[in-house]
């Protein structure tokens, strides 16, 4: 059972300026079976209750329950199950013997920065504690995911309603179904609820990734979703940054809103090296292809080459040309280290292509660094997010594009050419796809949105970095031990084959 337990009206709380009718059917649209209205120190009577369930015409069904919102002093305390009004301010020992019934919950406790005396989190005279809030901010919600973990207490979410656009969207999620608030008391005194939301960690041997998604979207589609990107040495956190300020310069050079799009940077906590990046609603275009109407799927394509144009277009110069090298050069070094170090039946001709790469790469860094531009450095499909903003309303179509930790200054045309081997690697075995999304498509989508104008020296570098991509990418298949198979057969030979039609 989902309740919101914590919002305020116009009607009993001065800082409020939301009918009750417009919240209570704010709170039925997002899906949720009920409500706890929370005013100031003011308890709504059965008689108001009745009231304003007959205008605002919801049913039987749906939970419209009173509690209020009492001034104590360790903050504001939610206290469900009083019998009458509390006017004056208390303390939370004198609400626990006046009211040893109700369920005390404490509101808010990380708004304005605050860190809370973990004391408290386990105290006898406090039930609950409100780690998501509307009063929060992202890094404070956070801050409270942390505290509930590492101190196990029993915890709620409450969106602190006070106006429409706050509504119902952190409710609390209930294990039984309750129908009044003696009921209700007793659950979150049980401790058998929980915030509504999911939590989704995804690990990697640089970088922890956890994905957090608040609330439930209703009607409205808004649910709130955070990344968090997490490092445990400075060495690692120095990447992490740049890659923020990378990604954080995008989104102020015009890819905030609209059809071309990069997540929003939150929040950024330096001591605990840690970032918080809106996540992006939205499937990949990796998992799109593969189960969805051709027509579409061209849209998505297109979309795809166009958000790359328009990258390149801005002409980002936000990191070095021989910061570029430096990398590169350990790259390219490292391919050559794996092919030798398990004895690759594809060392030979892996050689002659690694050999060709670095010299033309080392050619490129001193004849062309005057066109280096910033890169994605890491565009393929399962960076490339395409999301609407609303479900049935085909106009708020957008492409975003996430994971900018591998951006490097370069020539255009490398990310051109990473992206359709990767293509080729990641879907290039379901059938049809190839016939379905040419690489000649992408191109001319790309080309045309980035102008290009020396067509053949533009497919000659595209095809250049298509080979240092596929050694890239048979490098990973070693490491993981794929070294041998129909891909890295693949790999080798298309390589091979544009060596010989390029060199």
């Amino acid at each position: 059972m989902l309740l919101e337990l914590h919002c305020h009206t116009n009607k009993h709380s001065s800082c409020s300026k939301i009918d009750p009718v417009e919240l209570v059917n704010k709170v039925f649209r997002k899906h949720l079976q009920g409500m706890v209205i929370t005013e100031h120190q003011y308890l709504w009577t059965d008689e108001e209750i009745g009231n304003l369930k007959k205008k605002a015409s919801v049913g039987d069904d749906f939970l419209i329950l009173s509690a209020q919102e009492v001034a104590t002093e360790i903050g504001h305390v939610l206290v469900f199950g009083a019998a009458e009004s509390i006017k004056k301010e208390t303390t939370l020992g004198k609400l626990r013997v006046d009211w040893p019934d109700a369920a005390l919950v404490w509101a808010h406790p990380f708004r304005e920065g605050r860190i809370p005396d973990k004391k408290y989190f386990l105290s006898a005279d406090l039930d609950a504690v409100e780690i998501f809030s509307g009063n929060h901010t992202a890094r404070e919600n956070v801050l409270g995911l942390s505290f509930w973990h590492t101190h196990k207490f029993t915890a709620v979410a409450g969106s602190d309603t006070h106006s429409s656009g706050f509504s119902a969207i952190l409710p609390t999620q209930f294990d039984h179904p309750v129908r009044g608030i003696k009921e209700l008391a007793s659950e979150i005194r049980g401790g058998r609820c929980r915030p509504f939301f999911k939590e989704i960690p995804k690990s990697g041997s640089n970088i922890t990734v956890t994905e957090l998604t608040l609330g439930t979207k209703g009607n409205d589609e808004f649910r709130d979703r955070i990344i968090l990107k997490q490092v445990s040495d400075g060495k690692k956190w120095k990447k992490l940054e740049e890659s923020t300020r990378i990604l954080q310069e995008v989104y102020s050079r015009g890819f905030k809103k609209g059809a071309f799009r990069v997540p929003a940077v939150i929040d950024k906590d330096d001591g605990k090296m840690l970032v918080m990046e809106e996540g992006q609603r939205g499937k990949s275009l990796f998992d799109l292809l593969a189960n969805i109407n051709p027509a579409a799927g061209r849209n998505y394509f297109e979309l795809s080459a166009k958000w790359l144009a328009r990258l390149h277009s801005l002409k980002l110069e936000l990191t070095g040309a021989g910061e570029t090298a430096k990398k590169e050069k350990k790259r390219i070094e490292s391919y050559l280290k794996s092919f030798i170090g398990v004895d690759s039946p594809y060392a030979r001709e892996a050689e002659k292509l690694i050999k060709f790469v670095k010299e033309g790469e080392e050619g490129y860094f001193k004849k062309d660094s005057s066109l280096f531009i910033q890169n994605h450095g890491d565009y393929h499909p399962k960076n490339i997010i395409i999301g609407q903003d609303l479900n049935h309303d085909i106009s708020t179509l957008f492409v975003s594009v996430i994971d900018f930790g591998n951006s490097v200054r370069f020539l255009k045309e490398y990310d051109v050419g990473y992206f359709l081997a990767q293509f080729s690697s990641q879907l290039g075995a379901l059938p049809g796809i190839k016939e379905l999304y040419p690489e000649e498509q992408f191109l001319g989508f790309y080309a045309r949105e980035a102008g290009v104008e020396d067509g053949k020296s533009f497919m000659k570098k595209v095809n250049f970095f298509k080979i240092r991509a596929n050694l890239s990418i048979a490098a990973y298949f070693i490491k993981v031990g794929k070294g041998d198979g129909p891909e890295m057969d693949r790999l080798i030979s298309e390589s091979m084959d544009i060596y010989g039609r390029i060199v």
